[in-house]
């Protein structure tokens, strides 16, 4: 089957012992596959959070997840109730319904680049030759988030991909965009659970910002 334009990554997972499993902000939402061990499997679409969280799983539930790229547009509730209509609908009905329900909308993948490249969202409407109003409202309406997440998530996912690399802090931070080392420990602790120095000490953490996402 083709791969549909939407989808940036496939995953999965299967809890062996309960546990909890943290969840980086990627700017990506995810259509998931949830098989839980004691009852029947369910479909749901994720939301794109401002912060970590943690999941928790029994043993033996499992899950598939299909990533959608940040700038997809999704029908949920048509999507889901697709889904929903056959208790038996698998990867293959889902990769299908995706192409029918999500589409990819080019003046937000724009924007969401500008961004992502731009110092800042009063920079990125200046190269997108738009007000921030209008910027505002097209960031909103297609995310339901504002531009200042989208250009905060994209610094914030780059600085702690680079914490893999041994260098001090403060330069990390200037390199960034960052005021000062201190606005960086703010802002990856406010983003991700954790201050640069023990977000280094988290490889397990650092493999997950490193999956495809935002930026």
């Amino acid at each position: 089957m083709t791969t549909p334009a939407p989808l940036l990554a496939r995953w999965q997972a299967e809890a062996s012992s309960a546990h909890e499993a943290t969840v980086m902000p990627d700017g990506c939402r995810d259509l998931i596959l949830l098989r839980p061990r004691a009852a029947a499997p369910v479909w749901f679409v994720s939301d794109l959070p401002a912060s970590a969280y943690a999941v928790r799983s029994e043993a033996g539930d499992s899950f598939l997840g299909l990533r959608l790229r940040p700038a997809a547009c999704v029908a949920e509730a048509a999507l889901l109730a697709a889904l929903q209509a056959h208790p038996d609908s698998d990867e293959a009905d889902a990769l299908a319904l995706i192409g029918e329900h999500v589409r990819l909308d080019p003046r937000l993948d724009e924007a969401q680049q500008a961004l992502a490249a731009a110092g800042g969202v009063q920079r990125a409407a200046r190269q997108l030759g738009v007000g921030e109003r209008t910027l505002e409202r097209l960031l909103r309406a297609s995310t339901g988030r504002p531009p200042r997440y989208w250009h905060g998530l994209a610094r914030a996912r780059r600085a702690a991909r680079a914490l893999v690399a041994a260098v001090p802090l403060a330069e990390l931070a200037a390199l960034h965009g960052y005021a000062d080392q201190a606005h960086l420990s703010r802002d990856l602790r406010a983003w991700f659970g954790l201050a640069p120095g023990a977000l280094r000490r988290r490889p397990d953490l650092l493999v997950l910002l490193d999956e495809p996402g935002y930026a």
